[in-house]
C-alpha cells in the first residue's frame, strides 16, 4: 500500500486519472534503430564540425597567418556561448513543436553552417564565415545535447533505454574523434616543414594548405546536408504506439514553466548536475585544445590528433558497454559512475605526474594515461543523463537534457575563456585541473540520493500495459 502511495505521488496530477481507467497499448518498432542512426549521425557531425580547428592548429596557422591560439579557442568557444544563449528558446521549441521540427531545424543549421565555410579561401572572409559556421553549429548542438534521453524514452523500451541514451550521447563525443582523424588525414603540413613557429611557408605552401582545408570544408558540408535529407525523408515525432507507460505519459507534455520550476527546486538533481558539469565541461573543452596543451612537450599535431582519436573511441566503447550493463543490471548507476570516475582520476593523475616530470616522461605513458582518463570519463556521460532523468521525473527528458547540456557548457566556456586571458602563458594548469576535477566529482557523487522514479512508474503499471503484435515489427 505504501508503494502504491509513493507511485501516485510521482505521477503528474493532470494525467493520473485518465490513464488509471484504461489499459495502454505499447509496441516496439524496428524503425527505432533508423531514428537512433540519424540522431547519432547528427550528433557525430555536430561535434566533428565543432572540433574542426583544434586538431589542425599548426596547419591552419600556416595557411592563415593572422590566426593564433586565441582565435582557435574562440571558434571552439562559440559552441558554449550559443548553447547558453539559445538554450531557452530551443528547449521550448523541443517541448512545444516536438522532436521532428527540432531535428529538422538542427540539421538545417548544420548544413548551412558547414556550407558557408565552402564559399571562399581568402583569409578575412573565410575567418568571418568560419565564425558564422561555428555559431550556427553551436545552436544546432543544443537539441543534440538535450535529446538523447528523449529519443530513447520516445522509441525504446525500458530495458534498452540506457543503451539507446549511451549511443546517442557517445556518438556526439565520437565526433570529437572524427575531428581528430579527418582533419590531419586530409590536411598535411608542407613536405619541408620543420618546426612551427620558426618555419616560414611560401605562397605555394599556403595555397596547398588552403586548398586542403577547402576540400575538408566541402566533405563536412556534404555529410551534414545528407543527414538533413535523411531527417526530412523520415523522422516522425513519435511512434504510433509508445514503447512504455512513461513514454505515453510524456506524449502529453506539461507546461514548460511548470517543468522548469520542478526541476530547479529538486535539490537532489543539483547534487548530480554540478559534478556532471564539472567533469564533462572541463574534458570536452580540454579535448578541443589538446594540440595546444601537448605541443610544448614535443607532441606533434598528428600525434595529438591520433591520441584524441584513441581516447574518444575508448570512451565510446566504455560508455556503450557501461550503458548496456546498466540496462541488464538495474539499480547501480551511482556506483558505476563513481567507479568509472575513480579510474578516470587515476589516469589523469598519471598524466599530470608525467607533465610535471615527477615520472620519467615517455610518449607511450602519455598516450596510455590520457586514454585511460578520457575513456572512463566519457563513459560516465550517458549514465549521468539517465540518472538525472530518473531523479527529475516527471520532468520531461528533453528539459532535463537541456539543463545538463547548458550546465557543462558553462564550465567549458569558463575553461576556454581562461585561455583568452593574457596572463595565462603556461598550459600546465590544464593538467592540474584534469586531475583535481576527478577527485571533486567522486566526493560530490557520494551525496547524491539514488532514486529511480521513472522506472518505478513503469514497473508499477505493468498490469495496465498491453503489448500489441510482434514487439519488433513495423506494421
Amino acid at each position: 500500500m505504501q508503494a502504491a502511495d509513493d507511485l501516485e505521488a510521482i505521477l503528474p496530477e493532470d494525467l493520473e486519472t485518465p490513464i488509471m481507467t484504461s489499459s495502454i497499448q505499447v509496441k516496439v518498432y524496428k524503425r527505432r534503430w533508423w531514428i537512433l542512426f540519424l540522431f547519432a549521425g547528427l550528433g557525430f557531425m555536430q561535434c566533428a564540425v565543432w572540433n574542426t580547428w583544434g586538431p589542425i592548429t599548426s596547419s591552419v596557422k600556416l595557411a592563415y597567418p593572422q590566426w593564433d591560439d586565441a582565435e582557435i579557442a574562440l571558434l571552439s568557444m562559440w559552441g558554449t556561448i550559443t548553447m547558453i544563449m539559445g538554450l531557452a528558446p530551443m528547449t521550448i521549441l523541443l517541448q512545444t513543436k516536438g522532436i521532428r521540427v527540432s531535428l529538422v531545424l538542427t540539421a538545417f543549421l548544420m548544413g548551412l553552417g558547414t556550407a558557408l565555410r565552402c564559399i571562399t579561401t581568402e583569409e578575412k572572409p573565410f575567418t568571418l564565415l568560419a565564425h558564422a559556421g561555428a555559431v550556427l553549429n553551436g545552436f544546432a548542438g543544443i537539441i543534440i545535447g538535450a535529446a538523447p534521453s528523449l529519443i530513447s524514452s520516445r522509441w525504446f523500451p525500458p530495458n534498452e533505454r540506457t543503451t539507446a541514451t549511451g549511443i546517442g550521447c557517445t556518438f556526439n563525443q565520437l565526433g570529437n574523434a572524427g575531428g581528430f582523424f579527418f582533419g590531419p588525414w586530409l590536411i598535411h603540413m608542407p613536405k619541408n616543414f620543420t618546426d612551427y613557429p620558426h618555419f616560414e611557408a611560401n605562397n605555394s605552401d599556403i595555397d596547398d594548405l588552403r586548398r586542403s582545408i577547402w576540400d575538408y570544408m566541402w566533405i563536412t558540408a556534404g555529410l551534414c546536408i545528407s543527414l538533413l535529407i535523411g531527417v526530412l525523408a523520415y523522422f516522425p515525432d513519435k511512434p504510433h504506439k509508445p514503447p512504455s507507460y512513461t513514454s505515453f505519459i510524456h506524449e502529453q507534455p506539461r507546461p514548460f514553466v511548470e517543468d522548469f520550476k520542478t526541476l530547479i527546486s529538486n535539490k537532489n538533481i543539483w547534487l548530480l548536475v554540478v559534478p556532471y558539469s564539472i567533469t564533462l565541461g572541463i574534458n570536452v573543452a580540454w579535448s578541443s585544445v589538446l594540440d595546444i596543451n601537448l605541443a610544448p612537450f614535443g607532441v606533434s599535431q598528428d600525434e595529438a590528433s591520433w591520441l584524441g582519436v584513441y581516447a574518444t573511441c575508448g570512451g565510446v566503447v566504455m560508455a556503450i558497454l557501461g550503458s548496456r550493463l546498466s540496462d541488464l543490471l538495474f539499480g547501480y548507476l551511482k556506483l558505476t559512475i563513481i567507479s568509472l570516475m575513480v579510474l578516470a582520476t587515476g589516469g589523469f593523475t598519471w598524466f599530470l605526474l608525467l607533465m610535471n616530470e615527477c615520472l620519467p616522461f615517455s610518449k607511450v605513458q602519455l598516450f596510455i594515461s590520457v586514454i585511460i582518463g578520457s575513456s572512463f570519463n566519457y563513459a560516465c556521460s550517458p549514465l549521468f543523463f539517465e540518472l538525472a532523468v530518473e531523479l527529475a521525473y516527471p520532468v520531461s527528458e528533453g528539459l532535463v537534457g537541456a539543463f545538463l547540456t547548458m550546465s557543462w557548457n558553462i564550465v567549458a566556456a569558463i575553461f576556454l575563456l581562461t585561455m583568452q586571458t593574457p596572463f595565462v602563458k603556461s598550459v600546465i594548469w590544464m593538467d592540474y585541473l584534469l586531475a583535481i576535477q576527478g577527485l571533486v566529482v567522486v566526493l560530490m557523487m557520494i551525496f547524491v540520493k539514488e532514486e529511480y522514479k521513472r522506472s518505478s512508474v513503469d514497473k508499477g503499471r505493468d498490469d495496465q500495459v498491453v503489448q500489441t503484435g510482434d514487439q519488433n515489427a513495423d506494421a
